[in-house]
Order: C-alpha cells, then structure tokens, then sequence
C-alpha cells in the first residue's frame, strides 16, 4: 500500500450500528414524557409523581445540586480579579490559576487549539489512565467539546469524508 500502514479502525471495520447512529434528544420517548408530565400537571393520576428527565445527561434539572467547587473556579478564570478575593477558597484559586497559565493571553477569551487546551487534555489522559488501571491515553488522541450535541455535530462530517477517502484511496491504492 505505498509504504503505507493499514488502518485497523474504518469506516469499513467499525462495528454497522455505530455507523448508523442517530443522535435525538427529541424522539418517541420525549415526546411521550412531555405528554406524561402535560397529564400530571392536570391532574391525571398516575403510578409516579414526576418524569424524570434522563435523557439530556443534565444532572442539576433532575435534582442534582451543582457542584460549588467547578462554579467557583470558573467564576475566578472568567473574572481573575476575583482571584485577590477572601470569598473563594485556595484550592479553587489555584486551579483557576493553573487553568489560567494554560490559555494564550492567560485568559479564557483567548483561542485555542480545536481540540482544547492543553493541559485540561493532559489531565482528562491521567484520568483516564487511573480509571483504565494505568493503560496508557494519549491527550493528542483527546478532543474536548462543549458537549455530547457539539460533539456529534463536528464528527458526523468528519465521518463523512473518512469515509469518502477510503472509498478514493481503495481504489487508487489497491
């Protein structure tokens, strides 16, 4: 194949159903929650109380208390000035410092990299290596998004033209 080693992973080896995926947070299943909850608002008497949203991973609408740790760093990295503040503790200042040196400018209004800042992706590898019991994660193997929507959003495309070039360079190259 010209010097060229062979994919393990494409379009042609992955598993069918993960070609074929379809990401909707609205379908059947919302559709019929939303007529759950319209019926217990007017009273309908049901076997529950509440529909519990599951469905968009939003933890803080299905009851979770959001977590004051995160809210305080990115308060701090938003606006540093708080950083010199007595309200906030040191550990979140620190990181909200640590996080701060990372970006260009050492501020989070400056661009970066597609794929995400550095040193958050360096951090998400140790983490994953400490989760996988020490199996190697490279953070260049990383991608960072604003959330599973985002996420598809940008790959599906990508996908698309993986997959366009292996049908052209089979055929150039077989």
């Amino acid at each position: 194949m010209n010097g060229l080693k062979e994919k393990v992973l494409t379009l042609d080896t992955m598993n069918p159903c993960v070609r074929k995926v379809e990401y909707a947070v609205r379908g059947p299943i919302v559709l019929r929650a939303l007529e759950l909850e319209q019926e217990l608002r007017q009273g309908v008497k049901k076997p529950f109380t509440e529909v519990i949203r599951a469905n968009i991973g939003d933890a803080q609408a299905m009851g979770q208390k959001p977590i004051t740790f995160l809210r305080q760093v990115l308060a701090l990295c938003v606006h540093p000035d708080l950083l010199n503040s007595p309200d906030f503790p040191e550990d979140a200042k620190r990181r909200a410092e640590r996080i701060l040196q990372a970006c260009g400018g050492h501020s989070l209004g400056a661009y970066s990299i597609s794929s995400g800042i550095q040193l958050i992706r360096e951090d998400v590898a140790r983490y994953i290596e400490r989760r996988d019991g020490g199996i190697p994660a490279d953070p260049n193997n990383i991608y960072l998004s604003t959330g599973a929507s985002d996420a598809i959003v940008k790959l599906r495309p990508l996908l698309e033209k993986l997959s366009q070039f292996h049908a052209k360079f089979t055929r150039e190259y077989s």
